[in-house]
């Protein structure tokens, strides 16, 4: 489990930090829609998260987190429980013990643990979370204040969510029952949550 967890703070931190090198050489002329955190969805474009109260399927169970960034592979449990109050998101170790905590209730974003690197960004956790549990009308309304489009198709087992700059797709997410699975182009990594739900 340990040399799982430490390719997975190695992911997270390698993620963040492509995002933070291109928010700090990128520029913006869009003004915040709120006071809350943003990310740059584009390596131009920042958009500020979403409050809590646009959550579209609240969460409150244990999910197993999958994915990989490069080469590294990696897998956790994560305890989720998200509603129109905020979001938490606890990391935990084969004992449920939890490695990590991450916060958000909808003004600010909140990431506590002595295992990680500080500077990791958890603003790019939540806007990644939104994608998948929110209402897409939000997702986007607000997209397209920053000229980004949001698409959605559905069938009867699945929801497809995609996020493009004129011609490029700049991240999707997969939903069916109890799993999404998220693919971040841009930036070059991917994941899954499986969670048990009702089965």
């Amino acid at each position: 489990m340990k040399g799982l967890f430490k390719i997975f703070v190695k992911f997270m931190l390698l993620s963040c930090l492509s995002s933070a090198f291109f928010a700090s050489c990128a520029t913006t002329g869009s003004s915040a829609e709120k006071q809350t955190p943003a990310v740059y969805v584009t390596n131009l474009r920042k958009v500020n998260i979403l409050t809590t109260d646009k959550i579209e399927n609240p969460v409150d169970e244990v999910q197993l987190f999958q994915g990989s960034f490069a080469d590294n592979v990696f897998s956790v449990p994560l305890y989720i429980q998200a509603d129109k109050d905020g979001l938490n998101i606890s990391i935990l170790n084969d004992f449920g013990t939890s490695l990590g905590e991450l916060s958000y209730n909808g003004t600010s974003v909140h990431f506590d643990s002595a295992l990680f690197p500080e500077n990791i960004k958890a603003e790019y956790i939540v806007w990644d979370f939104q994608l998948a549990y929110y209402r897409p009308e939000e997702i986007s309304q607000l997209l397209s204040k920053h000229k980004l489009s949001f698409s959605v198709e559905k069938d009867e087992a699945s929801e497809v969510r995609i996020i493009m700059d004129d011609h490029s797709v700049i991240e999707s997410v997969l939903i069916k029952k109890n799993f999404i699975e998220i693919k971040n182009f841009l930036r070059g990594y991917e994941y899954t949550l499986t969670g048990a739900g009702d089965e």
